[in-house]
């Protein structure tokens, strides 16, 4: 077996065009696609913000068609900690998930990542949403991608969907009359000019 044959078949060229990383883009809110499970297992870290440690299932899907096909993206199943109603949503989706991947567990305890690793390549449909947050320092927003809905294998159609707009308003420290007098009522109607 020689050292130059491909991953994925394709003939090694040493153009720049194969060999350059294309700009990463956020892939368009409501962008459907099937997706093959990469990875899901249990994380438990500190969480940077709060300090607080966080737990929760995550699920790494690879896109296998449409527009993004090739790119990843990832779920979060958060069902360790939240408000009642959020801690349901998130065990329903782990549950539909494991139905969706003919996985049913043998006990009524927390799957370990063991048992997940079992999902690990099955195929299902996504649905893509983008999320977006101010950097903690002020200086802009931090964007990216997560899975929002999972569906049987072709059960909704591979779709690219419409980008996102989000309209920022800039932060400034700066206190100016401006600011403090935004909502003085304007006089223009007693102006004599």
């Amino acid at each position: 077996m020689s050292f130059w044959n491909s991953g994925s078949g394709a003939t090694i060229t040493g153009r720049a065009e194969d060999a350059f990383i294309s700009d990463f883009e956020i892939i368009p809110n409501g962008t459907q696609a099937s997706a093959s499970i990469k990875s899901f297992n249990l994380v438990e870290k500190e969480n940077k913000y709060t300090g607080a440690n966080d737990k929760f299932f995550n699920v790494n899907f690879k896109i296998l068609d449409g527009q993004f096909k090739s790119r990843e993206v990832g779920m979060k199943i958060k069902c360790f900690s939240g408000k009642p109603e959020q801690i349901d949503r998130n065990l329903n989706m782990l549950r539909l998930i494991m139905q969706l991947c003919d996985f049913k567990l043998t006990h009524d305890g927390e799957p370990t990542d063991i048992e997940l690793g079992y999902m690990a390549g099955k195929i299902v449909s996504i649905k893509i949403k983008e999320w977006e947050m101010p950097k903690a320092d002020g200086s802009g927003v931090i964007q990216g991608n997560f899975v929002s809905e999972v569906h049987a294998s072709g059960a909704i159609p591979t779709e690219t969907g419409i980008k996102a707009i989000v309209e920022h308003k800039p932060t400034s420290s700066v206190e100016s009359a401006f600011s403090r007098n935004a909502s003085m009522p304007v006089l223009e109607a007693d102006l004599p000019f």
